[in-house]
Protein backbone atom coordinates (compact mmCIF):
# COMPACT_ATOMS: atom_id res chain seq x y z
CA UNK A 1 0.00 0.00 0.00
CA UNK A 2 2.65 2.50 0.65
CA UNK A 3 4.79 1.69 -2.00
CA UNK A 4 1.91 2.40 -4.35
CA UNK A 5 1.01 5.42 -2.51
CA UNK A 6 4.73 6.28 -2.81
CA UNK A 7 4.93 5.67 -6.67
CA UNK A 8 1.95 7.62 -7.10
CA UNK A 9 3.61 10.49 -6.01
CA UNK A 10 7.06 10.37 -7.70
CA UNK A 11 4.49 10.60 -10.45
CA UNK A 12 2.96 13.57 -10.21
CA UNK A 13 5.76 15.23 -8.79
CA UNK A 14 6.29 17.30 -11.70
CA UNK A 15 2.74 17.80 -12.84
CA UNK A 16 2.28 19.15 -9.29
CA UNK A 17 5.41 21.34 -9.62
CA UNK A 18 4.09 22.84 -13.30
CA UNK A 19 0.62 23.39 -11.79
CA UNK A 20 2.25 25.41 -9.02
CA UNK A 21 4.50 27.47 -11.00
CA UNK A 22 1.58 28.19 -13.33
CA UNK A 23 -0.36 29.57 -10.11
CA UNK A 24 2.47 30.99 -8.94
CA UNK A 25 3.17 32.99 -12.01
CA UNK A 26 -0.35 34.15 -12.86
CA UNK A 27 -0.32 35.78 -9.04
CA UNK A 28 2.43 37.46 -9.90
CA UNK A 29 1.38 38.92 -13.12
CA UNK A 30 -2.18 39.42 -11.56
CA UNK A 31 -0.23 41.90 -9.00
CA UNK A 32 2.03 43.26 -11.78
CA UNK A 33 -1.10 44.63 -14.03
CA UNK A 34 -2.73 45.77 -11.20
CA UNK A 35 0.64 47.83 -10.23
CA UNK A 36 0.40 48.89 -14.07
CA UNK A 37 -3.10 50.21 -13.93
CA UNK A 38 -1.97 52.25 -11.01
CA UNK A 39 1.42 53.31 -12.64
CA UNK A 40 -0.40 57.61 -13.67
CA UNK A 41 1.15 59.56 -11.49
CA UNK A 42 1.71 56.75 -8.68
CA UNK A 43 4.88 58.64 -6.48
CA UNK A 44 5.83 54.96 -5.95
CA UNK A 45 6.18 53.95 -9.55
CA UNK A 46 9.09 54.61 -12.02
CA UNK A 47 7.25 54.04 -14.49
CA UNK A 48 7.47 56.74 -17.38
CA UNK A 49 3.67 57.78 -16.26
CA UNK A 50 4.67 57.43 -12.20
CA UNK A 51 5.92 60.14 -10.24
CA UNK A 52 8.62 58.79 -7.83
CA UNK A 53 11.09 61.08 -9.49
CA UNK A 54 9.23 63.86 -8.54
CA UNK A 55 8.08 62.42 -4.62
CA UNK A 56 12.13 61.89 -4.00
CA UNK A 57 13.04 65.88 -4.91
CA UNK A 58 10.02 66.63 -3.09
CA UNK A 59 11.45 64.54 0.13
CA UNK A 60 14.76 65.88 -0.76
CA UNK A 61 13.63 69.35 0.08
CA UNK A 62 12.70 67.92 3.41
CA UNK A 63 8.80 67.59 2.09
CA UNK A 64 6.96 64.74 3.94
CA UNK A 65 5.33 63.04 1.05
CA UNK A 66 2.26 60.49 2.05
CA UNK A 67 0.94 59.19 -0.26
CA UNK A 68 -2.69 58.06 -0.20
CA UNK A 69 -6.27 56.32 -1.70
CA UNK A 70 -8.70 56.47 1.19
CA UNK A 71 -10.68 59.41 2.21
CA UNK A 72 -10.25 59.14 5.52
CA UNK A 73 -6.59 60.80 4.74
CA UNK A 74 -8.66 63.98 4.44
CA UNK A 75 -9.59 64.48 7.67
CA UNK A 76 -5.72 65.23 8.46
CA UNK A 77 -5.57 68.36 6.37
CA UNK A 78 -4.42 71.38 8.01
CA UNK A 79 -3.68 74.64 6.95
CA UNK A 80 0.24 73.59 7.14
CA UNK A 81 -0.70 71.13 4.36
CA UNK A 82 -0.67 70.54 0.56
CA UNK A 83 -2.99 67.75 -0.86
CA UNK A 84 -2.47 66.80 -4.69
CA UNK A 85 -5.60 64.91 -6.15
CA UNK A 86 -4.97 62.97 -9.19
CA UNK A 87 -7.60 62.15 -9.99
CA UNK A 88 -10.60 64.77 -8.82
CA UNK A 89 -13.58 63.32 -10.56
CA UNK A 90 -13.44 60.53 -8.02
CA UNK A 91 -13.80 62.57 -5.62
CA UNK A 92 -17.65 62.26 -3.23
CA UNK A 93 -19.58 65.02 -2.21
CA UNK A 94 -18.49 64.21 1.43
CA UNK A 95 -14.54 64.44 0.42
CA UNK A 96 -15.16 68.03 -1.41
CA UNK A 97 -16.93 69.13 1.41
CA UNK A 98 -14.05 67.73 3.40
CA UNK A 99 -11.29 69.69 1.12
CA UNK A 100 -13.23 72.84 1.30
CA UNK A 101 -12.98 72.85 5.01
CA UNK A 102 -9.34 71.69 5.67
CA UNK A 103 -7.75 75.46 5.21
CA UNK A 104 -5.22 73.06 2.61
CA UNK A 105 -3.60 74.07 -0.31
CA UNK A 106 -5.16 71.74 -3.33
CA UNK A 107 -3.93 70.99 -6.36
CA UNK A 108 -6.18 69.30 -8.19
CA UNK A 109 -4.96 67.47 -11.95
CA UNK A 110 -7.82 67.88 -14.80
CA UNK A 111 -11.12 68.18 -12.74
CA UNK A 112 -14.29 68.23 -13.87
CA UNK A 113 -17.13 70.42 -13.25
CA UNK A 114 -17.81 69.17 -9.68
CA UNK A 115 -14.68 69.78 -8.19
CA UNK A 116 -14.09 72.78 -9.65
CA UNK A 117 -17.38 74.24 -8.38
CA UNK A 118 -16.75 73.32 -4.72
CA UNK A 119 -13.12 73.90 -4.79
CA UNK A 120 -12.09 76.58 -7.32
CA UNK A 121 -14.61 79.08 -8.25
CA UNK A 122 -14.46 81.36 -11.23
CA UNK A 123 -12.68 78.40 -13.02
CA UNK A 124 -14.83 76.59 -15.19
CA UNK A 125 -14.51 73.87 -18.12
CA UNK A 126 -13.23 75.49 -21.59
CA UNK A 127 -12.57 74.31 -25.08
CA UNK A 128 -9.64 75.03 -26.94
CA UNK A 129 -9.92 75.96 -30.65
CA UNK A 130 -9.05 72.69 -32.59
CA UNK A 131 -5.15 72.26 -32.92
CA UNK A 132 -4.21 74.89 -30.58
CA UNK A 133 -3.33 72.25 -27.81
CA UNK A 134 -0.91 70.43 -30.69
CA UNK A 135 1.44 74.07 -30.35
CA UNK A 136 4.00 74.57 -28.02
CA UNK A 137 2.51 76.10 -24.62
CA UNK A 138 2.90 79.90 -24.50
CA UNK A 139 4.76 81.39 -21.15
CA UNK A 140 2.69 82.65 -18.28
CA UNK A 141 0.70 85.39 -18.35
CA UNK A 142 0.14 86.09 -15.21
CA UNK A 143 1.68 87.18 -11.77
CA UNK A 144 1.32 83.19 -10.38
CA UNK A 145 4.61 82.97 -8.69
CA UNK A 146 5.03 79.46 -9.45
CA UNK A 147 4.43 80.20 -12.83
CA UNK A 148 6.93 82.97 -13.09
CA UNK A 149 10.17 80.99 -11.93
CA UNK A 150 8.66 77.68 -14.11
CA UNK A 151 8.44 79.64 -17.76
CA UNK A 152 6.94 77.24 -20.36
CA UNK A 153 5.80 73.79 -19.08
CA UNK A 154 3.40 70.81 -20.83
CA UNK A 155 -0.07 71.69 -20.90
CA UNK A 156 -1.30 68.95 -23.37
CA UNK A 157 -4.69 68.06 -22.01
CA UNK A 158 -7.47 70.10 -20.09
CA UNK A 159 -8.47 73.99 -20.42
CA UNK A 160 -10.44 76.31 -18.30
CA UNK A 161 -12.12 79.87 -18.39
CA UNK A 162 -11.98 82.12 -15.65
CA UNK A 163 -13.83 84.59 -13.45
CA UNK A 164 -12.49 86.74 -10.62
CA UNK A 165 -11.52 85.49 -8.22
CA UNK A 166 -9.99 82.84 -10.39
CA UNK A 167 -6.63 84.62 -12.31
CA UNK A 168 -5.36 81.87 -15.33
CA UNK A 169 -1.97 81.33 -17.18
CA UNK A 170 -0.82 79.88 -19.62
CA UNK A 171 -3.61 81.30 -22.40
CA UNK A 172 -4.71 79.16 -25.24
CA UNK A 173 -6.75 81.38 -26.84
CA UNK A 174 -9.81 82.18 -24.26
CA UNK A 175 -8.93 79.73 -21.98
CA UNK A 176 -6.15 78.84 -19.68
CA UNK A 177 -4.38 75.66 -19.18
CA UNK A 178 -3.47 76.28 -15.66
CA UNK A 179 -5.52 78.44 -13.23
CA UNK A 180 -5.29 79.66 -9.82
CA UNK A 181 -8.37 80.50 -7.28
CA UNK A 182 -7.54 81.24 -3.80
CA UNK A 183 -5.89 78.41 -2.04
CA UNK A 184 -6.92 75.86 -5.30
CA UNK A 185 -4.64 75.10 -8.42
CA UNK A 186 -6.50 73.65 -11.49
CA UNK A 187 -3.41 71.64 -14.03
CA UNK A 188 -5.27 70.80 -17.16
CA UNK A 189 -2.48 68.38 -17.47
CA UNK A 190 -0.75 65.30 -15.57
CA UNK A 191 2.17 65.17 -18.13
CA UNK A 192 4.33 67.83 -15.64
CA UNK A 193 4.18 65.59 -12.64
CA UNK A 194 5.65 62.76 -14.82
CA UNK A 195 9.07 61.07 -14.90
CA UNK A 196 9.13 61.16 -18.12
CA UNK A 197 8.48 64.93 -18.31
CA UNK A 198 9.89 66.18 -15.33
CA UNK A 199 13.41 67.01 -17.16
CA UNK A 200 11.68 68.90 -19.99
CA UNK A 201 10.63 72.53 -19.82
CA UNK A 202 9.92 73.88 -16.57
CA UNK A 203 7.86 71.14 -15.59
CA UNK A 204 10.29 70.02 -12.86
CA UNK A 205 10.55 74.21 -11.53
CA UNK A 206 6.37 74.43 -11.07
CA UNK A 207 5.77 71.19 -9.70
CA UNK A 208 8.03 71.33 -6.97
CA UNK A 209 6.95 75.19 -6.12
CA UNK A 210 3.38 74.08 -6.54
CA UNK A 211 3.90 70.70 -3.75
CA UNK A 212 6.41 72.10 -2.03
CA UNK A 213 5.01 75.26 -0.56
CA UNK A 214 4.28 73.46 3.02
CA UNK A 215 6.05 70.68 5.09
CA UNK A 216 3.88 68.23 4.15
CA UNK A 217 1.93 66.96 1.11
CA UNK A 218 -0.92 64.14 0.82
CA UNK A 219 -0.22 62.46 -2.65
CA UNK A 220 -3.70 61.60 -2.54
CA UNK A 221 -5.34 58.78 -5.10
CA UNK A 222 -8.79 58.51 -4.93
CA UNK A 223 -10.74 55.24 -5.14
CA UNK A 224 -12.63 54.45 -7.67
CA UNK A 225 -16.46 55.32 -6.59
CA UNK A 226 -19.57 52.77 -7.10
CA UNK A 227 -22.79 54.00 -9.59
CA UNK A 228 -25.28 56.12 -7.95
CA UNK A 229 -27.01 52.98 -7.22
CA UNK A 230 -25.03 51.79 -5.05
CA UNK A 231 -23.54 49.20 -6.29
CA UNK A 232 -20.72 48.44 -8.03
CA UNK A 233 -20.55 47.16 -12.29
CA UNK A 234 -19.57 43.97 -12.78
CA UNK A 235 -17.11 44.89 -14.84
CA UNK A 236 -15.13 46.80 -12.59
CA UNK A 237 -15.04 43.58 -9.78
CA UNK A 238 -12.53 42.10 -12.92
CA UNK A 239 -8.99 42.79 -11.86
CA UNK A 240 -6.98 45.01 -13.59
CA UNK A 241 -4.63 42.54 -14.71
CA UNK A 242 -6.96 40.52 -16.64
CA UNK A 243 -4.84 40.82 -19.91
CA UNK A 244 -2.51 38.62 -17.80
CA UNK A 245 -4.45 36.01 -18.07
CA UNK A 246 -3.79 34.82 -21.63
CA UNK A 247 -0.37 35.65 -20.94
CA UNK A 248 -0.37 33.11 -17.53
CA UNK A 249 -2.36 30.55 -20.00
CA UNK A 250 0.27 31.15 -22.68
CA UNK A 251 3.26 30.56 -20.04
CA UNK A 252 1.44 27.24 -18.78
CA UNK A 253 1.73 26.01 -22.37
CA UNK A 254 5.38 26.87 -22.57
CA UNK A 255 6.02 25.12 -18.94
CA UNK A 256 4.29 22.33 -20.65
CA UNK A 257 6.18 22.07 -23.69
CA UNK A 258 9.32 22.42 -21.42
CA UNK A 259 8.39 19.85 -19.22
CA UNK A 260 7.63 17.07 -22.43
CA UNK A 261 10.18 17.94 -24.32
CA UNK A 262 13.76 17.58 -25.06
CA UNK A 263 15.93 17.79 -21.46
CA UNK A 264 18.60 20.18 -22.77
CA UNK A 265 20.14 20.69 -19.36
CA UNK A 266 19.80 23.61 -17.41
CA UNK A 267 20.42 27.23 -18.62
CA UNK A 268 23.72 29.21 -17.97
CA UNK A 269 23.51 32.08 -16.26
CA UNK A 270 26.19 34.46 -16.62
CA UNK A 271 26.33 37.58 -13.98
CA UNK A 272 27.03 40.75 -16.08
CA UNK A 273 27.77 44.14 -12.82
CA UNK A 274 26.62 47.07 -14.25
CA UNK A 275 28.82 50.17 -12.58
CA UNK A 276 27.36 53.71 -12.82
CA UNK A 277 30.22 56.19 -12.15
CA UNK A 278 29.83 58.11 -9.05
CA UNK A 279 30.71 61.29 -11.04
CA UNK A 280 27.85 61.14 -13.29
CA UNK A 281 25.34 61.05 -10.94
CA UNK A 282 26.47 63.62 -8.84
CA UNK A 283 26.86 66.06 -11.83
CA UNK A 284 23.34 64.63 -13.08
CA UNK A 285 21.94 66.06 -9.38
CA UNK A 286 23.95 69.16 -9.85
CA UNK A 287 22.69 69.95 -13.38
CA UNK A 288 19.32 69.67 -12.32
CA UNK A 289 19.72 72.00 -8.97
CA UNK A 290 21.17 74.41 -11.79
CA UNK A 291 17.92 74.36 -14.10
CA UNK A 292 16.11 74.83 -10.76
CA UNK A 293 18.42 77.80 -10.27
CA UNK A 294 19.39 75.83 -6.79
CA UNK A 295 22.83 76.66 -7.18
CA UNK A 296 23.39 76.65 -3.55
CA UNK A 297 22.32 73.25 -3.26
CA UNK A 298 23.99 71.98 -6.76
CA UNK A 299 27.15 73.34 -4.95
CA UNK A 300 26.85 71.40 -1.92
CA UNK A 301 25.92 68.27 -3.53
CA UNK A 302 29.04 68.60 -5.29
CA UNK A 303 31.41 69.50 -2.30
CA UNK A 304 30.11 66.87 -0.27
CA UNK A 305 30.69 64.31 -2.65
CA UNK A 306 34.49 65.93 -3.32
CA UNK A 307 34.76 65.88 0.75
CA UNK A 308 33.60 62.12 1.24
CA UNK A 309 36.08 61.40 -1.87
CA UNK A 310 39.15 62.80 -0.62
CA UNK A 311 38.28 61.47 3.03
CA UNK A 312 38.44 58.25 1.65
CA UNK A 313 41.77 58.26 -0.33
CA UNK A 314 43.64 59.80 2.62
CA UNK A 315 42.14 57.50 5.02
CA UNK A 316 40.38 59.71 7.52
CA UNK A 317 36.83 57.99 7.25
CA UNK A 318 33.22 59.46 7.16
CA UNK A 319 34.16 60.66 10.55
CA UNK A 320 37.15 62.92 9.77
CA UNK A 321 36.48 66.72 10.74
CA UNK A 322 36.74 69.56 8.37
CA UNK A 323 39.85 71.04 9.45
CA UNK A 324 41.54 67.62 9.25
CA UNK A 325 40.50 66.92 5.81
CA UNK A 326 41.84 70.21 4.72
CA UNK A 327 45.49 70.07 6.67
CA UNK A 328 46.01 66.26 4.65
CA UNK A 329 44.55 67.40 1.65
CA UNK A 330 46.59 70.17 1.18
CA UNK A 331 49.66 67.84 2.36
CA UNK A 332 48.67 65.41 -0.51
CA UNK A 333 47.94 68.47 -3.08
CA UNK A 334 51.21 69.82 -4.69
CA UNK A 335 50.61 73.53 -5.13
CA UNK A 336 47.13 73.78 -2.80
CA UNK A 337 47.73 75.87 0.33
CA UNK A 338 45.20 74.93 3.44
CA UNK A 339 43.27 78.43 2.37
CA UNK A 340 42.74 76.82 -1.27
CA UNK A 341 41.50 73.93 -0.30
CA UNK A 342 39.74 74.93 2.81
CA UNK A 343 37.19 77.91 0.27
CA UNK A 344 36.88 74.70 -2.38
CA UNK A 345 35.25 72.26 0.10
CA UNK A 346 33.65 74.69 2.55
CA UNK A 347 33.48 78.12 0.26
CA UNK A 348 30.56 80.60 -0.18
CA UNK A 349 28.04 79.19 -2.99
CA UNK A 350 28.62 80.31 -6.24
CA UNK A 351 26.59 83.50 -7.70
CA UNK A 352 25.68 82.42 -11.20
CA UNK A 353 26.11 79.32 -13.39
CA UNK A 354 29.66 79.88 -14.76
CA UNK A 355 30.65 80.03 -10.85
CA UNK A 356 29.24 76.89 -10.47
CA UNK A 357 30.39 75.18 -13.50
CA UNK A 358 34.35 76.98 -12.32
CA UNK A 359 33.82 74.88 -9.15
CA UNK A 360 33.17 71.71 -10.79
CA UNK A 361 36.25 71.94 -12.60
CA UNK A 362 38.04 73.17 -9.91
CA UNK A 363 37.24 70.33 -7.31
CA UNK A 364 37.43 67.90 -10.20
CA UNK A 365 41.24 69.20 -10.61
CA UNK A 366 41.70 68.90 -6.78
CA UNK A 367 40.69 65.10 -6.59
CA UNK A 368 43.02 64.25 -9.74
CA UNK A 369 45.76 66.29 -8.12
CA UNK A 370 45.01 63.94 -4.54
CA UNK A 371 44.83 60.92 -6.70
CA UNK A 372 47.94 61.85 -8.70
CA UNK A 373 49.99 61.90 -5.47
CA UNK A 374 48.58 59.08 -4.11
CA UNK A 375 49.02 56.82 -6.84
CA UNK A 376 45.16 55.96 -7.24
CA UNK A 377 42.95 56.29 -9.84
CA UNK A 378 41.33 59.61 -10.00
CA UNK A 379 37.89 60.03 -8.32
CA UNK A 380 36.20 60.29 -12.10
CA UNK A 381 36.47 57.30 -13.18
CA UNK A 382 35.38 55.38 -9.55
CA UNK A 383 32.43 53.78 -8.82
CA UNK A 384 30.06 54.78 -6.31
CA UNK A 385 29.61 51.67 -4.12
CA UNK A 386 26.35 53.02 -2.61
Amino acid sequence: MRAALATRLRRARAPLAVAALVLAAAVVLTVLGTRADRGLLDPDSADPAGSAALAALLRGQGVTVTPADRPEALGTLDAASTVLVTVPDRLRRADLATLARSGARVVLVAPGPAALEALAPGVRPGEAPPGLLDTETPPPACGIPAALAAGPVDLDGAVYTTTPPAVGCYPRGTTTGLAVSGRTTVVGAATPFTNEALDRAGNAALTLQLLGATPRLLWYVPPVLPDAGGTTPLVRLVPPGWLWGAVTLLLAGVVTAWWRGRRLGPPVAERLPVRVPAAETTRGRAGLYRRLGARGRAADVLRDDARRRLAARLGLGPGGSGDALVAAVAGAAPGYDPAAVADLLHGAAPVDDAALVALADALDALRAAVGTTSGRVPAGGEGDPG
